[in-house]
């Protein structure tokens, strides 16, 4: 009877870029808990996404930093467990430059996503939010493992197993269907587009990740050979054809003549025939010759 590889990721040791990132996170949503009480909304205006930020302001970095910061203890736990649970094979897998290239750009990347919805809410119904959350770069973490491991198993609401990728499916849906909504004018408080930017940053971004580490390879391969080192190859690969001809050619000999044989016998052979069976069992079997001196 087989096991069920459910991922529950408590009690897998923390890898270093995920803790530094749970550790951000957190001290960060501290910060901004402590500063709102002395200046309400201060650090969402200055790092949140928001289209008076961007376009009237020029606040560029905010379609980085929006990413650091949270709207309650149950969005910053939320994430945080994703982050947590999803991202440390990643880590295990890439190393750990390459994992946080892949979170920040992903991150950044659903960030210009919210930063164009946010222009789209502008200009059609006067409407600027503020964005602000890690769940761009976790939608991307869980695309990633998606695509990695499919047939995982993740308990749904912590009670309903379901592999990730119906889970990711159900989710992109759920999220494209959403930023529908929300660009046709209908009320949320949860950056549908920021998920689905997530998803599209990270997907592109795995992909061409992919296909650049096996280009890189070939490359590596290729450069670490010699001209001197390609020329033997060539020969080495001529070589080796010449040798598979000579053996096909060997065994058409053999099957003719042992046809000959078995109809008319062996004294039916000529001379010359007797000396191409000869050629042809020494080139077909040439591990079996004897070399004589």
């Amino acid at each position: 009877m087989h096991g069920r590889n459910i991922n529950l990721g408590f009690g897998r040791p923390i890898t270093p870029v995920v803790k530094k990132l749970l550790i951000a996170n957190g001290v960060i949503f501290l910060i901004q808990q402590i500063s709102g009480l002395f200046a309400p909304n201060m650090m969402e205006m200055i790092f949140g996404i928001s289209y008076k930020g961007l376009v009237e302001e020029f606040k560029l970095w905010q379609v980085f930093t929006y990413m650091f910061l949270h709207g309650g203890w149950l969005h910053v736990f939320f994430n945080l467990l994703a982050l947590y649970m999803f991202a440390g094979e990643l880590e295990d897998l890439w190393g750990s430059r390459a994992f946080l290239r892949y979170y920040l750009i992903s991150g950044t990347g659903a960030g210009l996503f919210i930063a164009l919805m946010n222009y789209i809410l502008y200009v059609k119904y006067s409407f600027s939010p503020v964005t602000i959350g890690a769940s761009g770069a976790v939608y991307a973490l869980l695309l990633a493992y998606g695509l990695l491991w499919p047939n995982r198993e993740v308990l749904l609401y912590f009670l309903f197993p379901v592999k990730i990728k119906y889970l990711l499916i159900g989710f992109g849906l759920m999220e494209f269907f959403g930023t529908l909504t929300t660009a046709t004018g209908g009320g949320s408080n949860i950056s549908h587009i920021g998920h689905v930017g997530g998803l599209i940053t990270g997907f592109i971004y795995f992909k061409l990740r992919i296909s650049g580490s096996k280009s890189s390879e070939k490359k590596a391969i290729k450069k670490s050979e010699g001209p001197i080192d390609r020329i033997l190859k060539k020969f080495r690969l001529k070589r080796k054809r010449k040798q598979i001809d000579t053996r096909i050619e060997a065994k058409k000999i053999i099957d003719n003549l042992l046809e000959k044989i078995a109809r008319q016998g062996m004294g039916s052979l000529t001379t010359k025939e007797k000396r191409m069976l000869e050629w042809a069992r020494r080139h077909y079997y040439p591990e079996n010759n004897d070399t004589l001196h």
